[in-house]
C-alpha cells in the first residue's frame, strides 16, 4: 500500500537509499501496509517501529528488510494490532468452543438420567 509521506531522518545518502528501498519494497508488497511502517536504518541496521495486522505481516517486513543489500541486520519492533477479522476469528471460536462444551455437559446430564 502506498504512504506518501515518509519521515527521513537527517542520514548519509547510504542510509537514505537503504531507507527508500525497503520502503518501496514494502509499498509494493501486497502483504504489507507500509502506511503503519516506519523505517530507520543506521550503520545498515534496519528498525522497523509502527503496526501489523498480523504476525505473518510483522515478519514478512522484516523477511522484505533482511533481503535488500547492505542491510547488516533488522531489528523488528513492530506492534501486532488485534484487527476486526482476528477479532471476530477469536470470538466465533470461544462461541463453537462454548457450544462444545454444553453439548457434552447435556449428554452427562442424560446419561445420569
Amino acid at each position: 500500500m502506498k504512504k506518501d509521506n515518509h519521515h527521513l531522518d537527517n542520514q548519509n545518502t547510504e542510509e537514505v537509499r537503504l531507507q527508500k528501498n525497503i520502503l518501496t519494497l514494502l509499498e509494493e508488497d501486497p502483504k504489507t501496509d507500509a502506511s503503519k511502517i516506519q523505517v530507520e536504518v543506521k550503520n545498515g541496521k534496519v528498525l522497523l517501529k509502527g503496526m501489523a495486522d498480523t504476525e505473518e505481516e510483522k515478519n514478512h517486513a522484516a523477511i522484505i528488510a533482511a533481503t535488500v543489500p547492505g542491510i547488516k541486520g533488522v531489528e523488528n519492533h513492530l506492534q501486532v494490532e488485534i484487527g476486526i477479522a482476528q477479532a471476530v476469528s477469536s470470538f466465533v471460536a470461544q462461541i463453537v468452543s462454548g457450544d462444545e462444551n454444553n453439548k457434552n455437559a447435556d449428554k452427562d446430564q442424560e446419561q445420569k438420567l
